[in-house]
């Protein structure tokens, strides 16, 4: 079973996340409170995450710099962490075209477009 951390803006669709991934019997998932972002890297560092999978978003503790920085910080304490980033690819083009040029640098290791089914994200951080 692998450790995935979660944090989204939205706690519905956190939690409609976290069923699809705990549904497959392949995750235990621990859902960052939206607003409590200062809480990921310590969830991360007890739960050893193997992912993190976070939303990208211009709100401000959501950003791609942000999330980045957070990145770095976790990358230091749970090496073998892999670190996905959501985004609305219709909503923000934009913010979307710099989430795929993070993969491109391989600052992370996968991004995923909110627009994918539960099925296609489940099998995604699967193959991971």
């Amino acid at each position: 079973m692998r450790e995935c951390v979660i944090s989204m803006q939205n706690t519905l669709f956190s939690e409609a996340v976290a069923q699809a991934l705990s549904g497959t019997g392949e995750f235990r998932v621990e859902q960052v409170l939206p607003g409590k972002t200062d809480d990921i890297f310590s969830l991360c560092r007890a739960a050893q995450a193997d992912i993190l999978l976070m939303e990208v978003s211009r709100v401000n503790a959501y950003t791609l710099e942000s999330r980045l920085r957070l990145i770095d910080r976790v990358r230091g304490a749970v090496p073998h962490c892999q670190f996905v980033l959501l985004c609305d690819e219709n909503g923000d083009p934009e913010l979307a075209q710099s989430v795929k040029r993070a993969r491109q640098d391989r600052l992370i290791d996968a991004f995923l477009y909110a627009s994918v089914t539960p099925a296609y994200l489940t099998a995604a951080l699967d193959a991971l």
